[in-house]
């Protein structure tokens, strides 16, 4: 009985299967937006509309192979050719570097509560010496600034840098080498003995990187078809910005709107030469068929009007002056009708899909505050800064926090730093970096708020300090000098620098403007005491 029921289910289960077989190709004949296409990805799917969409899928290392070379090439020809494209650049330098440079804190501390003043001036003055012109780098006479700007130009544009370290070199035993990633070649891969193998120009053992190949410095164009050196890799620091797994080299930043910035750029030239043309208002020369005799062309030359060479005739015209036409000919003016009204809304278009790009304001990227009211500018200000903190964290992490070690150690090995050797983590950990800052768009508000929040104790005066790009140390130094200076020249600053137990606001006020005219007398005398001092000063070097 169990044998003829289990044969029953058998065959029900192999007649189920023929009717599913028969219904597939029924089901294969469905629009791709049938019931069978509810559990898959639409931009997966294969039709007519995504003909053009490439679906091929390519490893990063080669999609370096194949596209770095020519991507950092027109990369550089949009650097030296385009406005947008070069600003673009720029506001990262500006922004990320800043006017100053990425400033170096150090907070070492002898207890809980007390700090070591000497020391930590010590590795911050040694720091500003090393930054000065011509010190920290090889072959270069560049500043720490100079150098800093250079890097973060060089890999918004080219997607990475390559930065040699140099030990025994220069007054503090320690220098660095900016490198082309042109002379470390995508073009150079292959299997080595063992475990090891060279991809894109970098060897690595065991998936660690072990040297890199860098080409013979020269006046060549390409150093890929150069030899090679092989440096080890502790004296390399390979910079780029990360955004895929297994990523072993960077791209352009602007890589994914370097076509629409040239696509832009080639639009605008159109319409700037056909607007040139309406201007100079050209046209054409017709002939009536009914008319005979000679053309007379503008050099005075006779032309046979029944002359069939096929040659077309030219006559240059001159601002404000007419010709007379012979009898029987006529002009018609060619007048194009450009740049079009379209021409700025289209523009405004790209550039707003360049800035999306480039993860910046359209506004900063064009140049246009014509829409920006403060609502608006609060909005984009914040999104943007957002992205400046982040490269700037990505600056210190890859750069400074890295050269760090070498140059503190080869700062105290070559006697420029007066530091104990034995507390060297201790100045590792202790150091911290300062980034620049951007002022409010109200400072007043800004002002008011942080007066709030510290008040509520929802954020210390050290913070406030760090967002304005100082030290609260700093500020405290300041404001203690300011009040001395002030106190040494008989001025009483008891209205700024007192408790706040003063009396009314309006004698607050007045007392502040006394104070304000007061210094202004005390500014205009010693700006007399200095001319005069000056002016001595000439007289005695040009006695003889």
């Amino acid at each position: 009985m169990s044998e003829l029921l289990q044969n029953g289910r058998i065959a029900e289960l192999l007649a189920a299967g023929g009717k599913q077989r028969q219904g597939a190709s029924q089901q294969s004949r469905h629009s791709l937006y049938g019931p069978a296409a509810k559990r898959q990805f639409l931009a997966a799917a294969q039709s007519r509309l995504s003909m053009d969409w490439p679906s091929v899928t390519l490893s990063s290392d080669e999609v370096v192979a194949r596209n770095l070379r020519a991507l950092r090439g027109r990369s550089r020809w949009l650097a030296s050719n385009n406005g947008y494209y070069l600003r673009y650049i720029n506001l990262n330098v500006q922004n990320i570097v800043g006017p100053r440079g990425v400033k170096l804190d150090a907070k070492v501390k002898i207890s809980d509560t007390l700090f070591d003043k000497r020391t930590n001036t010590e590795i911050e003055n040694g720091w500003k010496r090393w930054g000065r012109k011509g010190v920290p780098m090889r072959r270069s006479q560049w500043t720490k600034t100079d150098m800093e700007r250079v890097i973060v130009f060089s890999v918004v544009r080219d997607g990475e840098v390559f930065i040699r370290k140099w030990f025994g070199t220069g007054d503090f035993g320690f220098q660095l080498e900016l490198i082309d990633p042109m002379r470390v070649s995508t073009e150079m891969s292959k299997k080595l003995s063992g475990r090891s193998e060279i991809i894109n120009g970098i060897e690595y053992e065991d998936g660690q990187v072990a040297a890199y190949w860098i080409s013979e410095r020269g006046m060549q164009s390409d150093y890929s078809g150069g030899r090679a050196e092989r440096v080890p890799a502790r004296f390399i620091e390979h910079l780029y910005f990360p955004v895929e797994a297994e990523q072993k080299r960077g791209f352009p930043w602007m890589a994914a709107g370097m076509q629409r910035v040239h696509m832009l750029e080639r639009y605008e030239n159109a319409e700037v030469t056909q607007a040139r043309i309406a201007a100079e208002k050209g046209g054409f020369f017709t002939k009536n068929p009914a008319a005979e005799g000679d053309y007379v062309d503008g050099t005075g030359g006779a032309k046979n009007s029944n002359d069939d060479s096929g040659e077309v005739e030219y006559m240059d015209s001159e601002t404000a002056s007419f010709a007379t036409l012979p009898e029987g000919w006529d002009f018609k003016q060619f007048d194009p009708t450009h740049p079009t009204t379209a021409f700025d809304p289209f523009s405004t278009k790209l550039l707003r899909g360049i800035a999306s790009a480039g993860n910046i304001n359209y506004t900063s990227l064009a140049n246009d505050l014509s829409d920006v009211n403060y609502s608006s500018a609060r909005i984009g200000i914040l999104e943007v800064r957002d992205n400046w903190q982040e490269k700037q964290q990505w600056l210190v992490g890859w750069f400074h926090e890295v050269i760090l070690p070498d140059w503190l150690r080869m700062g105290i090995t070559s006697g420029q730093l007066r530091l104990d050797v034995s507390r060297f983590c201790e100045y590792l950990n202790a150091v911290s970096w300062v980034a620049r800052s951007w002022a409010w768009v109200d400072p007043q508000k800004e002002a008011v708020g942080n007066r709030e929040t510290v008040g509520l104790r929802a954020k210390s005066l050290s913070e406030v300090a760090a967002e304005r790009g100082v030290e609260f140390e700093e500020v405290i130094d300041s404001l203690k000098k300011e009040r001395e200076y002030a106190e040494n020249a008989g001025i009483d600053m008891s209205a700024i620098f007192g408790d706040g137990k003063s009396g009314s606001g309006n004698s607050d006020r007045s007392a502040l403007l006394s104070l304000l005219r007061r210094i202004e007398v005390l500014e205009s005398a010693i700006e007399e005491r200095e001319s005069k001092h000056k002016l001595n000063g000439h007289a005695k070097e040009y006695q003889y």
